[in-house]
C-alpha cells in the first residue's frame, strides 16, 4: 500500500454540526453520499455513521442545509415585485446548477418548505395576499425547475461541443439527408442568448400574472 493511501494517525477531525453542513455545501453537483461526505470531512465511514445514521437521513439534512442556508436576493424598497421575481428566478437557477441533485429531492423536506415559506413571505410584502403569493411563485417555479434546468444541460453541451447551441444545430440541419427548407430558411441572427431567453420567458410569465392583478409591465429592458 502506498503512503498516500494510508490513514492519517491521531485522533481524527471532530464532527460538529457545523463542519456537517458546510462539508456538505462543498459537495456540489451530485448528492453527498456517506462516503463522499466522509471524504470531504477527512474521517472514516464508521466515524461519520456515529453522527448520521445513513442515506436517508444525510439526504433530508442535505437537503435542509442548502435550502436552509440559501439566501434570497434582496429587494430595495421601491422594487416592483415583478423586478423581484426574475432576480429570484436567476437566483435559483444558479441554486439548480450548483445543487441540482439537492434542489430535485423528493419527498419535500423542512429545508425546502421553510424555502418556499420565505419566497411567498417576501411576495406578500410586495402587498400581496397569500393566494397571490402562491399563484405568483407556482408557475415561474415550474419555469425554473423545466426551463432552468434544461438551460444548464444546453450550456453543458456547449462547452462540450465548443459551439453555441444554434452553432451544433446548423450543422445537424447542414449534414442532414433530406431537404429542409423552412428550416434552411431560418435566419438565427435575432435568436436570444440562452441567459436572456430564459429572462423573456419569466418576464412573459409574470407579464401574464401581472394583467390578472391589474397591472401592466414594461417590455423587458434590453
Amino acid at each position: 500500500m502506498e503512503a498516500a493511501s494510508r490513514p492519517a494517525r491521531g485522533r481524527p477531525p471532530r464532527i460538529t454540526v457545523e463542519r456537517l453542513r458546510t462539508a456538505i455545501l462543498e459537495i456540489q453537483g451530485e448528492m453527498p453520499t456517506m462516503q463522499s461526505l466522509a471524504r470531504q470531512l477527512g474521517v472514516g465511514v464508521a466515524t461519520l455513521y456515529s453522527h448520521v445514521r445513513g442515506q436517508d437521513e444525510l439526504r433530508r439534512l442535505a437537503s435542509d442545509t442548502v435550502f436552509d442556508d440559501w439566501a434570497l436576493p434582496d429587494a430595495t424598497p421601491d422594487m416592483h415585485w415583478a423586478s423581484w421575481v426574475l432576480d429570484y428566478a436567476r437566483d435559483a437557477r444558479r441554486m439548480i446548477e450548483r445543487y441540482p441533485a439537492v434542489h430535485a429531492s423528493r419527498p419535500l423536506g423542512d429545508g425546502q418548505l421553510r424555502y418556499v415559506e420565505r419566497v411567498l413571505s417576501r411576495l406578500v410584502s410586495f402587498g400581496m395576499s397569500g393566494s397571490e403569493a402562491l399563484h405568483t411563485f407556482y408557475p415561474v417555479a415550474l419555469l425554473i425547475l423545466g426551463v432552468g434546468a434544461q438551460i444548464e444541460a444546453t450550456k453543458l453541451e456547449e462547452a462540450k461541443q465548443g459551439s453555441p447551441i444554434w452553432s451544433i444545430f446548423q450543422r445537424a440541419i447542414d449534414q442532414a439527408p433530406s431537404p429542409l427548407p423552412t428550416l434552411q430558411a431560418l435566419d438565427r441572427k435575432g435568436i436570444p442568448a440562452l441567459d436572456r431567453a430564459f429572462d423573456e420567458l419569466v418576464w412573459f410569465t409574470l407579464s401574464g400574472i401581472a394583467r390578472q392583478r391589474g397591472e401592466v409591465l414594461p417590455a423587458l429592458p434590453r
